[in-house]
This record gives C-alpha cells, sequence and structure tokens, in this order.
C-alpha cells in the first residue's frame, strides 16, 4: 500500500511540473521586452535592434532564453519524478 501512494505522489509531482513546464515554454515564447533608450553611466546609447513596437530583438532573446531554461528544468524534473514511479512501479509488481 505504501508503495502504491509513493507511485501516485510520484506521478502527480511528475504532472504538476509538467504543466509549470507547458507555462514557462509558453512564457518563453510570448516574452517581449520593450528597448529602453537609457544611457548608461558614462552617458552613452547602447546599440539595438529594435522589432515590432518597440521591442528589443537582442533583450528579447535573452529573456526567452531564461524561460526556457526554466521550462527545461521543470520538464527534467517531470521526467526524473516519472522515471522514479516506473521504476518503484516495476520493483513492486
Amino acid at each position: 500500500m505504501t508503495v502504491n501512494i509513493a507511485i501516485v505522489l510520484l506521478n502527480l509531482g511528475a504532472a504538476l511540473s509538467a504543466f509549470i513546464a507547458a507555462i514557462l515554454w509558453h512564457r518563453s515564447a510570448t516574452v517581449l521586452v520593450p528597448y529602453k533608450d537609457e544611457a548608461d553611466a558614462n552617458g552613452i546609447h547602447s546599440a539595438a535592434i529594435i522589432v515590432g513596437k518597440n521591442t528589443d530583438f537582442i533583450g528579447t532573446a535573452i529573456a526567452q532564453s531564461l524561460w526556457s531554461k526554466r521550462a527545461a528544468y521543470a520538464a527534467a524534473i517531470a521526467a526524473a519524478l516519472q522515471g522514479i514511479a516506473l521504476s518503484l512501479q516495476s520493483v513492486a509488481a
């Protein structure tokens, strides 16, 4: 009975992690970083590629990479939990 509860909890954790990964990947695909025309401490304005409605292309790519990395970690956790659950189920059978 205890093994069955552990398997259910591991599967629930895997499902939750997969759902979180989906949300994070959606955020990765939709994030936009607005261009800010601000000078640095030396009074120099940085170069930027502006696309769409005042969107910083490079800043957006960096933000997308960050959100995608977070989603990959959540997906890895989901896969690990599901793998443990399947292993436990095989051993218990």
